[in-house]
Formats: C-alpha cells, structure tokens, sequence
C-alpha cells in the first residue's frame, strides 16, 4: 500500500554548522508537514476492514479486474462483486441444509428473515418468493442469498430428463420444492422467472440470477350440470351451481356465492341456456348481486318464444371486491315456463351445462 507522493529530500548534516544546512532541513521538514496535510491518493491492491485478527475470508475488498469492480468477501466463500449482485441476510431454520443454487422463500420471522426451499405449484404464494442460495447453508446458518446478480459453483446441465444450454430461462420448480426448471410452468402453478443460464457445466455452472415475479391473478370456472326452474313468476331466484372446473382464489360455496380470496377488479362471465316450454314470448331477467345485495344498473332481460327451443344468454359484468367478498347471479322472468336446461352428451358432442360462470381477477 502507499500513496502517490514523493519522499523529501533530508540535506546530509556538515562536519560543522552552515546556515545553508539549517534553511535545506527547514525546508525539508516544511515538505514533509505539507505531504501529512495534504498525503495525496493512496494506492493498494487490497483492504481489509475486520476486526478479527490473522488471516480471515470476510470483509476483505479488493480490485475485480474481470468485473471491473470491487469484490467484498462475505464469508464461507462468498464474494460479492459490488454494483452487480445484491443479497439479502437470511437463515435456514428448516432441519436440513439448503444447497448452493436452490431456490428459497420467505417462510417467517425470528430475529432473521427465515426461509426454506420454494415450490411454485398451485398454492404458492409468488410474493414469498426470495431468491438463489449462493452458498450451502447447513440448519440454523445465517448468510446471504442472491436477489440479483451470478451464482456460480452449480450444476447446469439440467435436473432429471432437462438438457439445459447457455442462454436458457429457468423458472422455479412447481414439482420439487428448491429446483430450477427450464421448462415454463403452466396455471394453475406459478410462473416466476429465476434466471438465466450464463454456462453450463456440471460442477462449475453459472446462472445470472433476475427475477420476474408476476402479480398472481386470481380465476375460476363453475357450471350446473342439472336443469333449473321458477317457483314463482317474477321472483328473484339464485342460479345455482354445482361443480367447479378450474380455480385459483375463486371458491364456490352456498352453492351460488362465488367467494373472492383478494381484493382486486374481477370480470364475471355468465353464458345461460334458456329453453321456452311455449310459442307465446317470455321475458326472463338476469342480474348481479354483491354480499347479498343487488348491484344497481346489472339486470339484462331476454324475450324468448320458441317453442321448446334452446336460446343461449350471454353477459359480462366488471366490478370492483374485496378480500372475502362474494358475488351471485340471480334469475327471474314473467312465466314459470321457461328452464336453464342442461343437454346430456351425445355421440357427436360432450354435454352442455344449463350454466356456466366464469371469474376472472384483472386488476390486483
């Protein structure tokens, strides 16, 4: 280490006193004070800020030639390459280790950010996911997972059956609780963006790790598979439903509510099969109602006069819910002659509901 200054210039003491010999000393002491003011730049190739003593692998900083940054040690072999990786202090409290290149998500709190293996199936949280271990963290280890930046050391040739190649999007495993996959994740699993792959190799890979960690929207799709009938004319009666096809934080119960886990703007799809039992017209009705009360300016009417014909009603609604609100469809019409009929499956066609309902989250 030294510093980009030159070293003054002490005169050799006379064999006897010279006036010239104190005025070169005073001037050489003058220089000298100026350099302590003002010491210039200090050049070196590393530094280290610890308190420890002796050789230590933790907050040494040095000059990255091939990143052109600073490196930091974080420990456990750990360096960070400032400006390019990010971390987050974390600790595994699981009861077995958490590998280097795993993927984690926060599972609590306890003085530490707490976190386990994360898999992105169905009932994931995508907002507790965290990031790439960068390091093996064996039980109750404290340490630092990648948020942003490369994760070296690993295993790039793919898990399993995958071949992975330089340049592939790996996402995060809805199978197995901590893998990366190449292969994109389909709803009702989470699609999360991990990283990318930098090089493969089977001991010495390289992943740059950039999450992109979509905001979940929340769906469902609910038919009656039986017919359904008026008791009375004009009254308001809830169309049922009985059997629910796909759903993510949408949930059918009652039999008619149609229950929201999270707030946000929904779209409600409603396709009915109405039949008349008669030449003569039949107005039938439809609306939407919120927790149990009619919302205003949703009532659409149908008039209807064929004869045991089928007459497929379609209607979409958009409204605004919160977090375990519910909504329902209800049906009403000026004859007691007319059903949502539901048709069985034939030799050339699958059955067709009497109703069909879809939920749709647009907005969180």
């Amino acid at each position: 280490m030294s510093r980009n200054t030159p070293v003054p210039y002490f005169p050799v003491p006379p064999a006897q006193y010279e006036r010239q010999y104190f005025a070169e000393l005073t001037r050489a002491f003058s220089v000298y004070a100026q350099q302590m003011n003002t010491p210039g730049p200090w050049r070196a190739t590393e530094l280290t800020l610890t308190t420890d003593t002796g050789n230590t692998d933790r907050g040494q900083l040095s000059w990255n030639t091939a990143e052109e940054t600073v490196d930091i040690t974080m420990g456990d072999g750990v360096v960070q390459q400032v400006g390019f990786e990010t971390y987050m202090r974390v600790e595994n409290d699981t009861g077995s280790q958490i590998d280097n290149g795993e993927v984690v998500g926060f599972v609590g709190v306890n003085g530490e950010i707490k976190v386990a293996p994360y898999i992105a199936n169905s009932s994931a949280n995508e907002l507790y996911f965290v990031g790439i271990a960068t390091r093996d963290m064996p039980d109750q280890d404290v340490g630092p997972v990648t948020l942003y930046g490369k994760v070296r050391g690993l295993d790039t040739t793919g898990p399993g059956a995958e071949t992975w190649s330089v340049g592939d999007i790996l996402y995060a495993s809805p199978t197995t609780a901590g893998l990366l996959t190449n292969v994109r994740p389909t709803a009702p699993n989470v699609v999360i963006v991990v990283a990318a792959v930098l090089s493969v190799d089977a001991s010495d890979g390289v992943i740059m790790v950039r999450p992109v960690i979509p905001m979940g929207l929340d769906y469902g799709t609910f038919s009656s598979t039986v017919d359904q009938t008026l008791a009375a004319i004009d009254t308001a009666t809830a169309i049922t439903l009985d059997t629910t096809g796909v759903s993510n934080g949408v949930t059918l119960t009652s039999s008619s509510r149609l229950n929201v886990a999270q707030a946000g703007f929904y779209q409600v799809t409603l396709s009915l099969q109405l039949q008349s039992g008669s030449a003569s017209a039949k107005t039938a009705y439809v609306w939407l109602r919120k927790n149990g009360s009619n919302v205003a300016n949703t009532t659409r009417a149908f008039t209807s006069d064929i004869n045991n014909g089928e007459a497929p009603l379609s209607v979409t609604y958009t409204i605004s819910l919160s977090a375990s609100d519910y909504v329902e469809l209800y049906w009403a019409a000026d004859s007691t002659n007319v059903v949502l009929n539901a048709i069985a499956a034939s030799a050339f066609a699958p059955a067709a509901p009497s109703v069909i309902v879809n939920v749709t989250q647009t907005q969180l």
